[in-house]
């Protein structure tokens, strides 16, 4: 893949307020993904097309010369738009916001701006490599609107953010291109047919931003709300040792998006029917040169803007808690997935003066849904069974397990089901693996359960 590298170069006791709360979304930008190696390798699954040029071809031989020339014309046409993709990363990495520019339609004022903030947004940022790569296999669309020569492209970015992400991460974007003499420059830098994507944005392509870093931390918030931005940093700070005393694994660090555009937020993410407080989204990095093959290398968090204000340590640690696992793999059932998160959060409520609100839900939760459980929940079952209570029975599910196994064992058992299929047998082989005892009897265990002993 082309890229370019700068390497050289204490909460009061009461009611905590409750909200959704967001599994890890497993998504790139609007590409679908499937696995196709060992759980934690994805392949792209998209609307890419055979060049229509090699369609239907004759055996005479003045159609084999015409078809010829459009496929000379069409590799050059392509080399272009690479050497002006290469340009505008290497001047992004270099911060020279002239020769980012001489790739953009200087025609164009509206487009010239955007790009000029999405410069400076990146900056402010701080990059350590960008590239971007053309996906070979989708056939150039003409966008006659732009002019005879325009054409559309699907186009993934990668970012890596300096002493955030540990590899790019890669964006799903569209592009138009035109030729403007001698070089073709960009003409829409958000040409959503072509690129599949879905209403939400990067943080960077949302106008102006605030930036806020702590240790192993970066904020992104909307303009006038630096404060919040901070007060975030101080939350993320305190619930970044919960993750890690647990999982013993974390990111070096991680981006968490608070921002007041509904656009920073995919509007699809919803939990028990309602939105999601926040979601962690993994961030795939390119396992090959054309980008079309990925492992989950962290994630970033987004949280919900109409909780931007009141997101905590406690939200931020159920969330973090997915990103240090997202990495192992997807095939963890969600009451693993979501009960170690909520195991993670409560654990650090206990020691920020909410022990007794933790207690009395568990008191709560053993009364009413942990007397109808019959078996493990999972993802077809989860909140349809047991619905605001889902997250709660997966809690004690976890919470049971670490007060009688603990957490090495939890964490290999983790461990292993992250890299499996979603298989009932395979579950239950890994589960006697593991704690030598079948699905059956750890749910009348369960049952018994009173709290950690």
């Amino acid at each position: 893949m082309d890229g370019v590298s700068a390497m050289d170069d204490e909460q009061t006791a009461g009611t905590p307020v409750k909200r959704g709360r967001g599994r890890a979304v497993w998504i790139a930008g609007a590409a679908a993904l499937a696995v196709v190696a060992g759980g934690v390798t994805y392949g792209v699954a998209g609307r890419d097309e055979t060049p229509k040029v090699t369609a239907g071809l004759s055996e005479t031989p003045s159609v084999t010369e015409s078809v010829s020339a459009e496929l000379l014309a069409e590799q050059k046409m392509l080399a272009g738009i690479d050497a002006t993709l290469k340009g505008r990363a290497a001047a992004l990495v270099a911060g020279k916001l002239s020769q980012f520019l001489a790739f953009s339609d200087v025609k164009n004022a509206k487009l010239v701006q955007r790009d000029t903030q999405l410069f400076e947004n990146l900056r402010k940022l701080g990059v350590r490599q960008v590239g971007y790569v053309r996906v070979p296999t989708f056939s150039p669309e003409q966008r006659p609107k732009l002019g005879p020569t325009a054409r559309a492209l699907r186009i993934r970015m990668l970012v890596q953010i300096t002493g955030i992400d540990s590899a790019p991460r890669v964006t799903q974007l569209g592009h138009t291109f035109a030729l403007r003499g001698d070089r073709w420059v960009v003409v829409d830098n958000d040409d959503v047919e072509s690129a599949d994507r879905s209403d939400s944005r990067e943080p960077w392509e949302l106008g102006p931003i605030e930036v806020a870093r702590g240790r192993g931390v970066l904020v992104v918030s909307s303009p006038g709300e630096a404060e919040n931005g901070r007060r975030l940093v101080k939350e993320a700070e305190a619930a970044v040792p919960a993750v890690r005393a647990a999982t013993k694994r974390a990111q070096a660090g991680i981006l968490v998006v608070a921002m007041a555009d509904r656009k920073s937020w995919d509007a699809s993410q919803i939990t028990g029917g309602h939105p999601a407080g926040a979601v962690a989204i993994p961030n795939f990095t390119p396992t090959n040169a054309d980008a079309s093959e990925f492992k989950v290398t962290g994630s970033r968090v987004v949280i919900n803007p109409t909780y931007r204000k009141t997101a905590d340590r406690f939200l931020l640690a159920h969330e973090f808690t997915h990103a240090a696992m997202s990495p192992l793999g997807e095939g963890a059932p969600i009451w693993l997935v979501e009960g170690y998160a909520e195991y993670v959060e409560r654990h650090l409520m206990e020691r920020n003066n909410y022990s007794q609100w933790v207690a009395g839900e568990r008191r709560d939760l053993r009364k009413k849904a942990i007397k109808s459980l019959v078996v493990l929940p999972i993802d077809g079952v989860f909140h349809g069974d047991f619905d605001e209570d889902s997250y709660g029975v997966a809690w004690l599910i976890v919470e049971y397990l670490v007060d009688k196994y603990g957490l090495a064992t939890l964490n290999a058992l983790y461990v292993d089901m992250a890299k499996q299929l979603d298989d009932p047998a395979l579950r239950d082989k890994t589960l006697t693996k593991h704690l030598k005892v079948t699905e059956p009897a750890l749910v009348a265990a369960l049952k018994k359960y009173t709290g950690p002993s």
